[in-house]
């Protein structure tokens, strides 16, 4: 693909993705008017009081603005320079500004009328709250019309990522509004922010505008010639696009004729939303981008430019519809149930709501054809023939409702919705074929076909893994996303792999980008020779294999020691060259461990002398110290540099405090830690004055790590726990230090390793006396064991007293023996941290953690996907061999813990519905630290005790507000993002610790979504020193990959 092809391709890409934000929110934004007020009066008075100027001014002017206005402005653009364009942007504006204010006023003025016009069946009461709500909402048609308009200016201007980004900002504003203050305001607070979020949609786009060097100046010159030639496009524009919207009202009118009226009327509102929001992310994101263009090449000479365009467009078109469609009509139901159906929106609304979806779902292609077309006869300045089909579709719909309202009721109404838009679309290809006859050709036809045979196997797989699945994961908010989101997933996957199997350009496409996107950051000598070296491995891979075979086999090694000792006798016998062997291989793994790797580069026999490794480093810092303090004439720092003291417990006995902390982290008390890293802090702080420590480059996690702190004070000293917070803040914050201990004080490879060493070799002794107290069995907490779960008798807890805390313990230390199991060089390294982590598995395995068994998942499949995807099968074999390995009592503890039918789970949500209650009222500033206990009681439900909330993040969020709660979250992506993003930057053997790393860490943050991991203080100290040396090995390992380049 070409490097426009690629741009290109990022656009689209981008756009989509951020379209698709926005219509995420417009689609939680549903679920929260369906939670709040399901099918009742108030949700049918402001549906139809919002689709009332909504429809008035789609039909009048949102589309016409960006039809009409982008084709004239564009030649301006290009005929007459920028000046002359923005003048006229600047007329137009002001032009659509005045008649949207006349008609903004004539819409408050004669709100009753225009709903009974639209909803002849509405009693007075809905009629009346409807009418005053449409007034309310009438002043948006002026919003409106100024966002699409900069929408015109900034998409002429190849500017597409703003506009798209601004029903982001308008959903935004309305859930938060559903969040915090729907309860007390009601309907009538929810239109004053629905108007709020519609004005923040043009206020948003000023900036872009005023980057691109447009400044708004109001111009009254009506007259212009610009503004006739819009005037004249507009028109017949304005009528054609009042198409969709005015079916959409007739089809509302019909609905208010059946029995159930009202709710009929919500029901098509709400399957409309949603498939216009499902649809609208691709559609209109390359219909939004492509209109510019088709504008621009318009001209005579380009026709064959301009119709190879459409035609590319079409196609790309289809390839995503066709399987949409499919899918939308086979999951219409569980679609539905997961969005929508929750508080007032019962099971009945769901049933109406997807049979509508159904139906609406397939003009899905009609939708699609009809809004590409309608977009390239305007960039021709051609309006007559999308007003034609409007016209005809309008027809074809009323009569096909009139037709079907009886039969099929709701579902006939959406059917004729469907079938009017097919019948729009067929009525602009025809022309537009006879116009560009390479449009429809047989490579076309044949690839619709293949298109077609892919969304019908994909179907069997859909079907196939719903009926599976529907009746095994429960009704519950997991089972459903699991009941929707699997079947997806694996229509998606086929759909892609059958369409690359049968030759569509289209998924030949999408594997070269994934292709591009697996190999990204890699130079172009690594691609050239992973390309020489794929060659050369296709030829000799066999003879290599049965070569390595032959010379590993026991056999083949007999023979070689045999015919040695035959030859030597004795000096080379087989006895003497075995024990030679296995001596020398004992040898080399111990001088290349962690332990005597630091012993090695950092001490030294001869303490007492000049002449060792270390005292001579000693000697050099402290002469360089001691300079460097001289030219500051520091008389106090030159003392204690040159001191005895200072010379030996410098950098270096840093590192033994260090290892000192993390071993003693599942051992000693809270306070003993806290005088212990107080202790290494306070010689941190000494050899970072004297200059003996070299402070790394300021990174964004160190300095969101000090702006966490920073709200962790502000917390404490505003808690309602007040004094006893400045305790938990000063032991906060003690531990937290211990990030930057680790992170400049671990400068070596020997370093690193002897750490991590002493923190795999701590959890092992840990995990061993889990696994000792699960065999022997131990008294237990009656909390800890689920009610159903009465096969397990007993939950190990090591050293920690709660079987949890040791799981988030081990996921830690488990991740870690995983990235040295790759990092080593030797074998005997590599069978000991083997080892190593099977003990920590079995520790783990006995605490019958859920959330500590899930997050070694996560930890384990991320680790195989960043550093070692060959591994994938065995992780994939592995992952389906777990409901056979894994004792039945856990297996059904996982299980309970998906459907949430345990009783744990319930005590779960019980608090994390207290915990919303908290947010709630305390989202801004927070309750503050530790105060959890004191204000808890006031918003418990179910009466269930707790001492936290079992979410770290909610947790978190309650203590220190939004402020706090946003920046621990950038505070943990921007350490997500400094792992991933230094992983080609180093070498393969630190490729795989980072990897571990960064799956540790997820998964300790998986478990945090079930539990607050930092309620014991012991994980508190161990997560922040493992962010720590995981900063370190970042650097270490950078050092050592440009010392090897």
């Amino acid at each position: 693909m070409s490097q426009k092809g690629n741009q290109a391709v990022k656009a689209v890409s981008f756009m989509m993705m951020i379209t698709l934000v926005g219509k995420v929110l417009g689609l939680m934004r549903e679920q929260f008017l369906a939670a709040n007020y399901g099918l009742g009066m108030e949700a049918v008075a402001f549906l139809l009081a919002s689709r009332i100027p909504r429809t008035f001014f789609d039909a009048v002017f949102a589309s016409a603005i960006s039809a009409s206005f982008i084709p004239i402005f564009n030649e301006y653009l290009q005929k007459k320079g920028k000046d002359e364009a923005f003048s006229l942007a600047n007329r137009f504006v002001t032009l659509i500004t005045v008649v949207t204010f006349v008609l903004m006023v004539f819409g408050i003025i004669f709100a009753e009328q225009f709903v009974w016009l639209f909803a002849v069946g509405f009693d007075n009461e809905t009629a009346q709250l409807c009418a005053s709500l449409a007034r309310m909402l009438f002043p948006t048609i002026l919003f409106t019309a100024i966002a699409f308009s900069f929408v015109g200016i900034l998409q002429s201007l190849d500017e597409f990522n703003v506009p798209a980004a601004i029903s982001v900002a308008s959903n935004a504003i309305i859930i938060l509004y559903y969040v915090f203050f729907n309860k007390k305001y009601g309907i009538y607070g929810l239109t004053a922010a629905f108007l709020i979020g519609w004005a923040m949609q043009a206020f948003i786009q000023i900036p872009s505008l005023q980057k691109k060097g447009y400044w708004y100046r109001p111009d009254f010159h009506f007259r212009d010639e610009g503004l006739k030639k819009i005037g004249k496009l507009m028109l017949p524009v304005m009528i054609a696009t009042w198409a969709q919207p005015i079916n959409f009202m007739i089809n509302c009118r019909f609905a208010s004729q059946l029995s159930n009226g009202d709710q009929s009327i919500s029901v098509l509102e709400y399957a409309n939303n949603l498939y216009t929001i499902i649809v609208g992310v691709f559609v209109l994101a390359i219909a939004n981008l492509i209109f510019p263009k088709l504008s621009r090449i318009s001209s005579g000479e380009n026709q064959e430019e301009f119709g190879s365009t459409v035609k590319a467009t079409l196609r790309s078109m289809m390839f995503l519809l066709i399987p949409m469609m499919v899918g939308i009509m086979a999951l219409s139901h569980p679609l539905v149930a997961l969005i929508y159906e929750r508080g007032a929106f019962d099971a009945e609304g769901t049933r109406l709501t997807s049979t509508a979806l159904f139906f609406f779902s397939l003009g899905i292609i009609g939708y699609g054809i009809q809004t590409i077309l309608s977009r390239a006869f305007y960039a021709n300045q051609d309006g007559k023939r999308p007003f034609y089909s409007g016209v005809v579709s309008v027809a074809v719909n009323a009569i096909l409702c009139k037709l079907l309202l009886e039969p099929m009721g709701v579902g006939g109404l959406a059917l004729a919705a469907a079938a009017s838009s097919t019948v729009a679309a067929v009525m602009l290809l025809v022309p537009t074929v006879k116009h560009y006859p390479e449009i429809i050709d047989k490579k076309l036809i044949t690839s619709l076909g293949k298109m077609a045979l892919s969304a019908g196997i994909m179907l069997v797989f859909v079907l196939g893994s719903f009926r599976f699945l529907e009746p095994r994961v429960g009704t519950g908010l997991i089972g459903r996303i699991l009941v929707l989101g699997i079947p997806v997933a694996i229509g998606g996957a086929s759909y892609m792999l059958l369409s690359f199997a049968l030759g569509i350009e289209e998924g030949k496409m999408v594997f070269s980008l994934l292709g591009k996107f697996r190999n990204r950051g890699k130079t172009d000598f690594q691609n050239n020779h992973n390309g020489r070296k794929k060659e050369q491995r296709g030829y000799i891979r066999m003879f290599q294999s049965i070569s390595w075979i032959i010379e590993d086999s026991f056999c083949f090694r007999v023979l070689e020691r045999i015919i040695t000792a035959v030859v030597h006798l004795w000096t080379e016998s087989m006895v003497y060259a075995c024990y030679r062997k296995i001596s020398l291989v004992i040898g080399d793994a111990f001088w290349q461990s962690g332990i005597l790797g630091f012993f090695r580069e950092n001490w030294d026999a001869s303490l007492g002398t000049w002449h060792g490794v270390i005292p001579r480093t000693w000697h050099r810092l402290t002469i360089l110290s001691g300079k460097a303090v001289k030219e500051k004439r520091n008389a106090l720092a030159i003392v204690f540099g040159e001191s005895f003291f200072l010379r030996v417990f410098n950098q270096n006995f840093l590192i033994l405090c260090l290892c000192a902390i993390v071993f003693a982290i599942p051992i000693l008390p809270t306070m003993l830690l806290a005088l212990l890293c107080l202790g290494t802090l306070g010689l941190y702080g000494i050899n970072l004055f004297l200059g003996r420590i070299r402070v790394q480059r300021t990174s964004l996690v160190s300095i969101f790590l000090g702006l966490f702190g920073v709200c962790l004070i502000y917390g404490s000293f505003t808690s309602y726990h007040f004094p006893r917070a400045l305790q938990v803040m000063a032991i906060f914050l003690l531990f937290m230090s211990m990030f930057f201990v680790a992170k400049d004080c671990i400068d070596t490879e020997e370093k690193l390793d002897f750490v991590i060493f002493v923190m795999i070799s701590t959890g092992v002794l840990i995990a061993l006396y889990a696994v000792y107290q699960y065999v022997v069995g131990v008294d237990m907490d009656a909390a800890w064991v689920d009610a159903e779960s009465f096969n397990i008798q007993t939950r190990a807890y090591g050293t920690f007293n709660n079987p949890n805390v040791l799981g988030e313990y081990l996921i830690l230390i488990g991740s870690l023996a995983a990235g040295m199991l790759w990092k080593v060089r030797n074998w005997l390294g590599r069978f000991l941290y083997l080892g190593c982590f099977g003990v920590i598995c079995l520790g783990l395995l006995a605490t019958n953690s859920r959330g500590a068994m899930l997050g070694l998942m996560l930890s384990a499949g991320l680790f195989v996907l960043l550093a070692e995807r060959r591994l994938i099968p065995l992780g994939l074999a592995g992952l389906l061999a777990m409901p056979f390995v894994l004792p039945a009592s856990l297996w059904a503890r996982l299980a309970s813990s998906i459907t949430m039918s345990d009783s744990s789970s319930q005590y779960r949500l019980s608090i994390y519905r207290a915990g919303g209650e908290i947010v709630k009222h305390y989202w801004a500033t927070g309750i503050g630290v530790d105060a959890f206990n004191q204000v808890y009681p006031l918003f418990s439900f179910e009466a269930a005790n707790a001492y936290h909330v079992h979410n770290l993040f909610l947790q978190e969020f309650i203590e220190l507000g939004i402020l706090g709660f946003v920046i621990l979250i950038i505070l943990f992506l921007f350490f997500f993002q400094k792992l991933y993003g230094s992983m080609i930057r180093v070498p393969k053997r630190f490729h795989m610790l980072l990897a571990a790393f960064f799956g540790g860490f997820a998964g300790l943050l998986l478990q945090g979504m079930t539990d607050h991991i930092w309620f014991d203080y012991s994980i508190v100290l161990l997560f922040w020193c493992f962010m720590g040396i995981g900063m370190a090995s970042v650097r270490v390992g950078e050092k050592q990959w440009q010392r090897e380049k």
